[in-house]
């Protein structure tokens, strides 16, 4: 037995003290205040007004944290209570690179497409220094993430369950989206007919929509990897269903970027955005956002035809 039983109580009692902390994060802004900022408002305009957009975007980074802590945690439970079996301790400490990840991709996406929402609709405008400062948080935090995952299963060779680091904290983070969308347009169309109703429910609809796709499709490569491990093999099924769900989240950025150019538009007479917080919209002007959704989308979807076309010419083999 490599681990103490002490290491195991440990891990145990961080990834407790982590599934709280995000649960909580996760929870009161996915789950209970977000979504009823619709209720809260006598118009969606007014719900942005009061931050959705901020507010989803906790609520979708903490529940996708608390439920890769939540499997960490049960992960450290079972290695208590089995002993011996320094697997589940192992695959606990990849929880860790898994909130490393999810970490860095909420530092990434603040970087480069949602910095509107912890500048502007905050009341600061120095754009170049929010930008910064998360991109240098997200190379920490990839650095940091990516030196225990190499410790732990080497560069190459444990090829699955490093995909599985990767593809799982995606299928979480996906899952926290499709809940927070989701049940924001359940609230909203339960509602009563309020001005710029049908714009948000379709953009909360749709957005609900390619999360619960790629979330589908993330989640069955996660647990692929995981059966391909225990069976030393390589399949190529896995890699299709990751870059599937790579490519249906590019094409949802991209589609996002479309509504909030056409919503944003001076000529439609209900402008509503869930990026912008300033009235009118024909003032706010926030078409950065949309422009970047196209070039981020659109490179999303080419890294996932270029993923896809190396899977395909590669075989199905022993893992080595």
């Amino acid at each position: 037995m490599k681990y103490s039983s002490t290491t195991r109580l440990i891990n145990t009692v961080i990834f407790a003290l982590l599934a709280v902390g995000f649960g909580i994060l996760g929870i009161y802004f996915g789950i209970l205040y977000a979504p009823f900022l619709w209720r809260q408002s006598t118009t969606p305009v007014e719900a942005g007004i009061q931050g959705w957009g901020l507010s989803a975007l906790l609520g979708v980074f903490g529940l996708a944290g608390f439920i890769v802590a939540g499997y960490g945690l049960f992960l450290s439970i079972r290695s208590i209570l089995k002993g011996k079996d320094d697997e589940l301790v192992r695959k606990s400490f990849a929880s860790y690179v898994a909130i490393g990840y999810i970490i860095a991709l909420f530092f990434l996406l603040n970087g480069l497409w949602l910095y509107r929402l912890t500048s502007s609709n905050l009341g600061f405008d120095d754009l170049g220094f929010v930008i910064v400062v998360f991109i240098v948080g997200f190379l920490i935090a990839m650095v940091v993430s990516n030196i225990p995952l190499v410790r732990l299963y080497g560069e190459n060779e444990e090829l699955n369950k490093i995909m599985r680091c990767i593809s799982g904290p995606l299928a979480a983070v996906t899952c926290g989206g499709t809940l927070v969308y989701g049940l924001s347009f359940i609230i909203l169309a339960a509602g009563p007919d309020i001005y710029g109703k049908a714009n948000v429910s379709m953009e909360l609809g749709v957005g609900a929509l390619f999360f619960l796709v790629a979330c589908a499709l993330s989640s069955l490569a996660f647990f692929g990897y995981g059966k391909a491990a225990k069976q030393n093999t390589i399949k190529k099924l896995n890699g299709y269903l990751f870059e599937g769900s790579l490519c249906v989240l590019g094409a949802g950025m991209i589609v996002a970027g479309v509504i909030e150019y056409l919503f944003q538009s001076a000529r439609n007479p209900e402008a509503i955005s869930l990026v912008s917080k300033s009235v009118p919209l024909a003032n706010a002007n926030y078409m950065d956002f949309a422009v970047m959704s196209w070039i981020l989308g659109s490179v999303l979807v080419i890294a996932s035809v270029v993923f896809f076309f190396s899977t395909l010419t590669g075989g199905k083999k022993k893992a080595q």
